[in-house]
């Protein structure tokens, strides 16, 4: 249920939260792996989600799309060999793919295929499954990337979509790295340089995609996972465990618990959400959603205010992993453009639902 570009579905989701009305839907994923990458296209109401088959990843080797229908969600793959990570551009106006053999793709989303493959001459590095976001936009339409081969040393690679040229800055201390976390209209990038070096460097960023990296003021080191902005990049959560303003300022930190699963920024950042579910051996016990308040100005509070919780009837990925499978306990999550909706997916479930209407800020 597509019309001039916007998706009729989401858009109906979308009212029915705002009059307080609560959508649940869920899709088997089960079949398609563990995936790596998940984004979502604001603009048409779509989630694709990358499948690599490198490292410790099991997946089809192939990038998913998950489409309403209106009454559920449906799925498509295109195949990628040696497919290792997506990006979407801040616009998505295209979707972008690395491979193993140091390819960029550039995927035509009217479409879902490629409509344009270009070779990197300085490599592609993989940095496994671990982390979230290998490659990522910038507002100047720069595609960000390790530079290299294989997982030890890279650069900060770049590859330019409008004049289809490639290009590199120096990162002398990324080891394993870098990887990223992006504001959502790519006014701001945050760079981890490595996890695997003693001392540790410090966590980098960079701003308006001048292809400057700076170190960030307060001793920040490294994220995996579980690290966002806000679309305009005035507040990042930091792996899970605090918010930050664009100064570094502290917002407010977030319960250090056991259970945390995964946590995401709502796109405005007035909100932080958390999954929590028991993992190794696992619980019975449902998965829950918890809200935290994010608009204080920095130095407000230590800890951020919690909102509520509401409880999810599945989980969305393993409780008890298996090698090669064993980050499968952590699924991805994804706010939605206006804040009403939850996009959770694991290696078993896609699991899409309404944020109650009292834990939003809308």
């Amino acid at each position: 249920m597509q019309a001039q570009g916007v998706d009729v579905a989401s858009a109906l989701a979308g009212r029915a939260a705002s009059e307080g009305v609560s959508v649940y839907r869920t899709l088997d994923t089960s079949a398609f792996g563990m995936p790596r990458t998940m984004v979502y296209d604001s603009v048409h109401g779509d989630i694709y989600a990358s499948y690599p088959t490198t490292y410790e990843s099991v997946g089809l080797s192939a990038i998913v799309r998950f489409r309403s229908n209106g009454m559920g969600w449906t799925s498509t793959s295109l195949s990628l060999p040696g497919l290792q990570d997506i990006a979407l551009a801040p616009d998505a106006s295209v979707l972008a793919a690395t491979d193993g053999s140091n390819h960029v793709h550039l995927i035509d989303l009217a479409t879902f295929s490629v409509k344009s493959t270009h070779l990197a001459p300085f490599g592609i590095g993989d940095q496994g499954s671990n982390t979230e976001v290998a490659i990522a936009f910038t507002g100047d339409g720069r595609l960000w990337m390790p530079s290299g081969a294989g997982y030890n040393w890279h650069n900060l690679g770049f590859f330019e979509p409008r004049t289809q040229t490639f290009g590199t800055v120096a990162c002398s201390m990324c080891y394993g790295g870098p990887y990223f976390a992006v504001s959502g209209d790519g006014s701001r990038l945050m760079v981890t340089q490595t996890a695997g070096l003693s001392p540790m460097p410090p966590m980098l960023y960079m701003d308006g995609g001048d292809g400057v990296l700076r170190t960030n003021p307060i001793g920040l080191e490294f994220f995996y996972w579980m690290t966002s902005l806000s679309d305009d990049g005035n507040r990042f959560l930091f792996s899970g465990s605090a918010v930050y303003d664009r100064a570094f300022g502290t917002v407010g930190n977030l319960p250090q618990v056991n259970d945390l699963r995964t946590a995401r920024l709502s796109p405005d950042g007035r909100r932080a959400y958390t999954l929590n579910y028991v993992v190794e051996p696992g619980s019975s016990a449902l998965p829950v959603v918890r809200a935290f308040d994010t608009t204080a100005p920095a130095g407000t509070n230590i800890n951020l205010p919690p909102v509520g919780s509401f409880t999810l009837a599945d989980f969305p990925a393993c409780q008890a992993s298996t090698y090669p499978k064993y980050s499968c306990y952590r699924p991805r999550m994804q706010v939605s453009k206006d804040g009403t909706t939850l996009m959770i997916l694991g290696d078993k479930k896609l699991i899409v639902a309404t944020i109650p209407k009292a834990l939003r800020r809308y």
